[in-house]
């Protein structure tokens, strides 16, 4: 079985989580002033350095030296920030500081133009915060193909209207394009409205171990360079939910894996049964604690950066060129998911690998 993977930010390799999440130190730094205005910045290691390039926290302004300060753990639980004897100096609550300083929940760390907030982080409710926003923008893409769909089947009719007047040559090779690309704009529209409104869709028990074994074998033929393509399913791991949205979920998170990989490399499809807690439910909005199927797509591809990664399940976000996406994928599939009373997350590194994580209600439960 692949490992939930994250960062490990001390040595830069992909590590499971499931042991290094117990050392998570839970504190954060907020920008309230500077480029950087509403940031949070995860502490998410017992050393932390602050500064403009080869840092932890990156700040992008000139005042900031490339090695500013660095953010320490010391006993109890307590943190210490220490100037790096940096052009512009250290501020702790508007003072210089010229020694190590210790640092307390609500106190400003003030990098160059920048004010940081030092304060608890709480990661539970960070991602149930980032679940909402990502509903909410659902919903509202979902209302605003709502009325663009109302606007093209006035254009349609219309067109039906126009091309039934014309005479053969009169411009009906040029209706034929507008009526084209209304076509398309309409197929665009239903799939954003899919965004905003949960289907009745016919649930059944799905096996994964031929979901996977038939996803898989479309995908590889998609695949330009040599792809390694492992599956490693729990056997008799079955789900509740529609064959077909299901194949088409795993089949872009596949693509998406695949395209990561211009060059080739290694792509693993994994299912098992989970466990999940009251807490966790909570986290990802699954409908309760029991037991879940985890099915995971992992590749040794070019990973996200933390920018990317926060975003990446936006509507029209995108890292791709306009003539190879929209920026729908991953969209839709949270969507799929979601209508599945299931949760998708993700975690990758850059130069390392991504994993998607589909967590979904086990089929009989």
């Amino acid at each position: 079985m692949i490992p939930w993977i994250q960062a490990d930010t001390e040595t830069s390799h992909i590590v499971d989580s499931e042991s290094t999440n117990r050392g998570v130190i839970r504190a954060s730094l907020v920008c309230v002033s500077g480029p950087d205005l509403g940031r949070a910045f995860p502490v998410a290691k017992s050393t932390v350095m602050i500064g403009r390039s080869n840092a932890d926290i990156v700040i992008a302004e000139g005042e900031v030296s490339r090695r500013h300060a660095k953010l320490s753990a010391i006993s109890n639980g307590a943190f210490q920030v220490e100037d790096l004897q940096s052009s512009n100096g250290t501020l702790l609550n508007g003072a210089r500081i010229t020694r190590p300083a210790t640092v307390s929940v609500g106190d400003r760390i003030q990098i160059g133009r920048t004010v940081l907030v030092f304060t608890q982080h709480d990661e539970l409710a960070e991602r149930v915060e980032r679940m909402q926003r990502l509903e909410a923008m659902s919903t509202l893409a979902g209302g605003i193909a709502h009325d663009f769909n109302n606007a093209l089947s006035v254009i349609m009719f219309n067109l039906d209207v126009v091309a039934a007047e014309l005479q053969e040559g009169e411009g009906r090779a040029s209706l034929e394009e507008i009526r084209d690309a209304t076509t398309s704009a309409i197929a665009l529209a239903k799939r954003l409205l899919r965004l905003g409104r949960p289907e009745s869709l016919p649930f059944a028990a799905v096996d994964v171990q031929e979901l996977a074994t038939k996803t898989a074998a479309m995908a590889r033929r998609r695949a330009t360079a040599p792809i390694e393509l492992v599956i490693n399913v729990e056997p008799g791991a079955r789900v509740l939910g529609s064959y077909d949205e299901l194949h088409q979920v795993l089949f872009n998170l596949c693509i998406n894996s695949i395209d990561a990989m211009p060059k080739g490399g290694r792509l693993v499809i994994a299912a098992r049964t989970v466990k999940i807690t009251s807490e966790e439910a909570l986290a990802r909005q699954l409908l309760g604690s029991g037991t879940y199927i985890e099915l995971t797509v992992t590749d040794n591809g070019c990973g996200m950066d933390a920018a990317t990664l926060a975003r990446a399940f936006e509507p029209f976000f995108t890292t791709k060129s306009r003539d190879r996406g929209t920026g729908l994928g991953l969209a839709m599939i949270h969507s799929s998911v979601r209508r599945h009373h299931g949760a998708v997350d993700v975690q990758s590194v850059v130069g390392y690998g991504t994993t998607f994580r589909v967590t979904l209600p086990v089929f009989g439960e």
